[in-house]
């Protein structure tokens, strides 16, 4: 990576504590770790809307211990995918959201996320699945590091379902330390053969408990020799934990991110990270 810009694009009243986003056609997806909504925030309009995910269970500001815990999404061309963290046992659902009709699917992560514990030796305490993205073959689950062990880990699941029929490789990372803190994925995204993706620092050990934030790195894995090419700070004082393509062209490749400022505050800030690359991506 030559250099990068980051600057703050816009502000959205009516979420909190954002944990994931994906962008297309001037909207804007956004999800909270303490909400059960999906929400959509048309650019040009500049009007938010949500939808509920969690059937029966309408609210916004939940509870640490209630909390699904939404820390990762995807999009398709006509359905977003929602995923719980796995940190605790009632954040093991997805949800599969179709954008046409507006129904959700919801998908029991338990036989999925309790393999991936065994298969890649994540200790309970230090599992927490913050980033999630898929090539139309395989998916790439990413886990946090902000355990006991710092377990930065990617694991790929193939497959004809992520319930009950998937095969699992998995590799492990070692991500730069930010003034001394460790930091650990927080999301990524694919372009071609490269998974780009954030990672941040909290100055505490626990997928559970919040720490003071540190700041956050962004980087680059080839996912063909499963090898980071490169990580550059590009905060010290926010934790960025949602990451999307926005544009590109030629080598410069414009992301957004969203913010988890750990507090009730009703706004989200989305930045816009530029970058731009050594060369093309093939």
């Amino acid at each position: 990576m030559k250099k990068f810009y980051l600057n703050i694009l816009l502000k959205i009243l009516g979420v909190s504590a954002a944990s994931g986003l994906t962008y297309s056609d001037e909207i804007i997806h956004l999800v909270s770790d303490n909400s059960n909504y999906l929400y959509n925030y048309n650019i040009k309009e500049k009007t938010l809307s949500k939808d509920l995910l969690v059937a029966d269970f309408p609210f916004e500001n939940v509870a640490k211990k209630d909390k699904a815990d939404f820390e990762s999404m995807l999009e398709g061309s006509d359905d977003v995918y929602v995923f719980g963290s796995g940190s605790e046992p009632n954040r093991e659902k997805g949800y599969h959201f179709n954008k046409i009709d507006k129904k959700v699917m919801v998908l029991d992560l338990g036989t999925l996320y309790m393999s991936m514990r065994d298969f890649a030796e994540i200790k309970p305490q230090d599992f927490n699945i913050e980033g999630v993205a898929y090539n139309g073959t395989d998916w790439f689950f990413l886990n946090r590091g902000n355990g006991p062990n710092n377990k930065n880990v990617v694991i790929t699941v193939q497959g004809a379902n992520l319930t009950d029929d998937f095969n699992l490789f998995y590799n492990d990372f070692e991500l730069p330390k930010i003034n001394g803190i460790q930091t650990g994925f927080s999301d990524a995204v694919l372009i071609e053969n490269k998974l780009f993706f954030i990672a941040t620092a909290e100055n505490n050990k626990s997928t559970y408990h919040d720490g003071a934030i540190g700041g956050s790195l962004f980087g680059c894995i080839n996912l063909k020799k499963m090898k980071i090419e490169f990580t550059e700070v590009i905060s010290t004082e926010h934790k960025f934990e949602g990451l999307t393509v926005y544009k590109r062209e030629g080598k410069k490749v414009s992301f957004l991110l969203c913010e988890d400022t750990d507090t009730d505050t009703q706004e989200s800030i989305i930045y816009q990270l530029d970058v731009e690359l050594k060369k093309r991506i093939k």
